[in-house]
């Protein structure tokens, strides 16, 4: 068996969290077993399955709280566990993963990118500090893998992205998104929401996802649908959990907005909703979206949010500064054939079976370490 060790950071219920988990979840049971790396104070929802399947979870603590610590344990840890490949998450803190993987001759060190930056001022030190994590991360990786070409280019730099990386589709069970009228009538009874209509959003709750801008445009749309519930799907940490209830308590809105918190049955709340928005500030090719296209509901997302994430014709784009144009958009919209779209992903390759492959080869070719 080949032990792969992956360090997503956290485990939460989050786009390149949940494709880190799936890589445990999809992978021949036969042939790897796995170790996940989480950091002190993050959510870990995914957890208790990947133990389930053989797997482990290891809680560090974070890096930033002592970069020394941090690097002689994961070093120790390597060593002891001679993993075939160590398959780093967690942005430009992959440097120092794979250096510390590289220095313990672990033959397969990946670093994965699930997003891109546009458009956000970053100081001088941050500054030295990507460049000084790219140049590590170039000497140190076998293979780059990002969920599109935009956020491969901008983690890693287009020409090396171009010479060892290679784009990995965000997989989807297709079959558990794919739209179900029953299943839409019996979360919606059960949550009592026959009559409502319902925007729907994914997402960890941090600054990014920009859900308060969606709380914001709510008294706006009430006034034009009094029927119109706003659903947000996802959890953060405390600051942020506690500052996203403060927007809600002052949106004179209250009433009418649904926190659900980390929900392991998204693809349960997805049919129950009428239209997904989704205005982030910033994104790779989220996974939330293209869930939410392969059970056939309307999207309506930000111009933050590279096109590589439009696979069907259900998306619509709008600018965050054109906040009457978010509101009719939203109120306009309609499923027409949802039944159709999770055939149409699965076309586009996003099927989870599909999509992940070229990982499991990369652990295949690394062999096993005695």
């Amino acid at each position: 068996m080949r032990r792969i060790l992956i360090i997503s950071g956290g485990l939460q219920i989050g786009g390149a969290e949940r494709v880190a988990a799936n890589i445990s979840r999809y992978a021949p049971k036969d042939e790897f077993v796995f170790d996940y790396i989480v950091f002190e104070g993050i959510e870990n929802v995914y957890g208790a399955e990947i133990e389930s399947d053989g797997g482990r979870v290891i809680t560090l603590p974070s890096p930033a709280k002592g970069y020394l610590k941090y690097i002689r344990t994961l070093r120790t840890l390597i060593a002891e566990n001679k993993y075939v490949a160590v398959h780093s998450h967690t942005m430009f803190n992959s440097g120092i993963n794979l250096a510390v993987a590289k220095l313990c001759g672990v033959p397969c060190r990946v670093a994965h990118s699930h997003t891109t930056k546009t458009e956000i001022r970053t100081s001088a030190t941050q500054k030295i500090y990507e460049s000084f994590m790219r140049a590590l991360i170039r000497v140190s990786a076998t293979k780059l893998l990002a969920c599109g070409v935009a956020a491969g280019e901008w983690m890693f730099g287009k020409r090396t992205f171009t010479r060892k990386g290679a784009v990995v589709l965000n997989g989807i069970d297709t079959k558990a998104f794919t739209f179900s009228g029953e299943l839409r009538k019996k979360m919606r009874s059960s949550l009592k929401w026959e009559s409502d209509y319902i925007i729907g959003h994914a997402g960890s709750i941090i600054p990014l996802k920009n859900q308060a801008f969606l709380i914001k445009l709510m008294p706006q749309i009430i006034k034009k649908n009094p029927n119109a519930r706003l659903v947000l799907l996802g959890s953060g940490d405390e600051e942020n959990e506690t500052a996203l209830n403060e927007c809600i308590k002052k949106s004179n809105a209250e009433e009418r907005i649904t926190k659900c918190g980390a929900v392991m049955n998204v693809n349960e709340y997805l049919n129950a909703f009428d239209v997904f928005a989704f205005p982030s500030l910033r994104e790779g090719t989220p996974l939330a979206l293209l869930e939410a296209q392969t059970n056939g509901l309307p999207c309506i997302m930000s111009e933050r949010v590279p096109d590589d994430v439009i696979m069907t014709d259900l998306v619509k784009k709008v600018t965050l500064d054109n906040e009457n144009e978010w509101i009719d958009a939203i109120l306009d919209s309609r499923r027409t054939d949802p039944e159709e779209y999770a055939g149409i992903m699965e076309q586009k390759g996003y099927d989870s079976e599909r999509s992940y492959a070229i990982i499991y080869d990369l652990y295949r070719r690394a062999g096993i370490r005695k």
